[in-house]
């Protein structure tokens, strides 16, 4: 397994529990990249077309039976809240037709009044009611403690089933007939291998290229800015147009919203003292007015792999008949059912549900709909 981010470290525990020998190559910690960077909203909001959808709405529900199988106390499912203004037509009219759509789906959604939030669910929040007319609500949404999943996982595969973590990364491949027989790792050594995983996220296209693969992907920086610990309590997960927020532990919030992804120049990080960092805070005092006077205490990139369609790749590349592609921008909600899905793989039953996902349907140019680009 390359990669023990969410997808990585899940699939290796799933994989480890089913009885395969299992290594995983990691260069820092478990979570340490995308998936303890990202915004981590456990959702299937927006997401199509339906079996993608369905796909993220039962990896929702796996994510809390994983958590109360491996006693982890990393998801948090307080619900979610969706609103735009009026004066926003298209913003407004997308969120409703989104509404209907999960409504028809089955998906648990509820339109209520700013009133109605303000006074039964979120007191600490401010939505104005001259501005807002809908809010949508989806109680069973929620936030993902990325790096406590990935150690829960991994310490799991480890302590559990005997599986190994390496700390080290990949820069080449011992192939013979097509198929690879080692793994190179930048220390020097190899590892033996009788199939590789690539779980590296956005690094993902870095290791295929070593095999000659031109995985079809590209990287995304996303910006998240942590606040002071503030006098706020916010349970839900909000997408608001003033700014995206959630809990962060400690009594601080996480804040993000697309728009600030645009001012990244570079994939460095950005100090905390930077100006972004400041703005976002006030930003989101237009809903959270226990944000005043709280400052920026961080700010974390992260580096989101995004398909080209938008979708996950997952499967065997033709080219190489042992390497498994495991690539995806919403891995983070979709690792839970990934992981059993993989293992079934590897167990010799593909299940259907991963058809539409196999690495060689961009060769056969028939790209999905683009899927939503929040996790």
């Amino acid at each position: 397994m390359i990669g023990a981010g969410a997808l990585g470290s899940v699939s290796a525990y799933r994989l480890a529990q089913a009885g395969a020998d299992v290594t995983i190559v990691e260069r820092r910690f478990p979570g340490s990249g995308t998936t303890g960077n990202s915004f981590a909203w456990l959702n299937s909001f927006g997401k199509v077309p339906r079996d993608y959808h369905r796909l993220n709405a039962r990896s929702m529900r796996e994510h809390l039976d994983l958590a109360r199988e491996l006693d982890g106390d990393w998801v948090h499912i307080d619900g979610g809240l969706n609103w735009a203004h009026a004066d926003n037509a298209q913003h407004a009219n997308r969120l409703k037709e989104t509404a209907r759509r999960l409504h028809e789906w089955g998906y648990r959604i509820e339109v209520l009044t700013p009133e109605q939030v303000m006074g039964e669910l979120e007191p600490d929040l401010f939505i104005d009611p001259d501005r807002v007319e809908e809010v949508y609500y989806s109680p069973n949404e929620g936030w993902v403690n990325g790096v406590g999943l990935c150690h829960g996982a991994v310490s799991a595969a480890v302590r559990r089933y005997g599986a190994r973590i390496v700390d080290d990364e990949v820069v080449g491949f011992d192939v013979r007939a097509g198929s690879i027989e080692a793994v190179k790792l930048a220390g020097g050594g190899s590892l033996p291998a009788d199939a590789v995983i690539n779980a590296a996220g956005p690094d993902a296209a870095r290791v295929a290229k070593l095999l000659g693969i031109e995985l079809q992907i590209r990287r995304q920086p996303g910006v998240l800015v942590v606040t002071e610990p503030a006098p706020v309590n916010l349970k839900a997960v909000v997408h608001a147009p003033e700014t995206f927020v959630h809990a962060d532990g400690g009594w601080r919030l996480l804040l993000h919203r697309e728009d600030y992804d645009a001012l990244v120049e570079s994939e460095q990080p950005l100090d905390s003292s930077h100006p972004h960092g400041q703005q976002a805070v006030e930003n989101a005092t237009a809903i959270l007015p226990g944000l005043r006077d709280i400052r920026a205490e961080g700010i974390r990139m992260g580096i989101r792999p995004m398909p080209r369609d938008g979708h996950p790749i997952v499967g065997f590349e033709e080219s190489v008949s042992n390497f498994f592609e495991l690539v995806m921008h919403s891995g983070v909600t979709l690792s839970a059912t990934m992981g059993t899905l993989v293992t079934e793989t590897f167990l010799g039953t593909p299940p259907v549900e991963l058809e539409p996902y196999r690495p060689a349907r961009f060769e056969e140019g028939a790209p999905l709909p683009a899927a939503a680009t929040n996790e």
